[in-house]
């Protein structure tokens, strides 16, 4: 049995009870707390990792990930946090994004991807929109080909051309459409 396969589920316990129940202000501050720690989890393990890869042997280390990841998946994330920690030392983070904005990104050179961070922070990109801007320039460097056997991802690329190509009165008049056909056929 692995060490994460022994832990009881977790839950959040919070006092009950009239004479315990915490004001507005501290269940406020339990939740930007809560929040604050979902935000830097991921790096925090990734930098866990990097720092585990530099001081200890390559069978150490995949001793201790056995005992850490619980399956297959656990085990991609780990992987997943590694690389985008190494791709963005902390000096290079954009605190005000999400984890998931910076994996998007970690495949580029840094003198691209430190552009595009800068970009979604100042426009407030989703991490989705910036999946999407980080698509277009690994495509556009040359760093991947679009995925022929993927047709989301090659139907989002020609999406994101076309869009990209259109007047802004066009753009405007498309958006109206796909405001009106509730995620169903869009009418010309």
């Amino acid at each position: 049995m692995n060490a994460l396969t022994a832990i009881e589920p977790q839950a959040l316990e919070l006092e009950s009870g009239a004479d315990k129940v915490p004001d507005l202000d501290a269940w406020r501050t339990r939740g930007r707390d809560l929040a604050r720690t979902r935000l830097t989890i991921d790096f925090e393990l990734g930098d866990w990792l990097a720092y585990g890869r530099e001081h200890f042997a390559p069978e150490q280390i995949e001793l201790a990930l056995g005992d850490i990841a619980a399956d297959v998946e656990q085990a991609r994330h780990l992987r997943k946090v590694e690389k985008v920690a190494r791709a963005f030392p902390p000096s290079q983070r954009n605190t005000a994004l999400t984890f998931e904005h910076h994996a998007h990104l970690a495949d580029l050179p840094t003198q691209e991807a430190l552009p595009l961070l800068q970009k979604a922070g100042q426009e407030r990109l989703t991490a989705r929109q910036l999946r999407v801007e980080a698509m277009l320039r690994k495509v556009d460097l040359g760093l991947v080909l679009p995925r022929e056997d993927d047709p989301e991802d090659d139907a989002l690329l020609s999406l994101c051309r076309a869009w990209n190509r259109a007047p802004v009165s066009v753009r405007e008049d498309f958006s109206e459409m796909i405001a009106d056909c509730h995620m169903g056929v869009v009418e010309p």
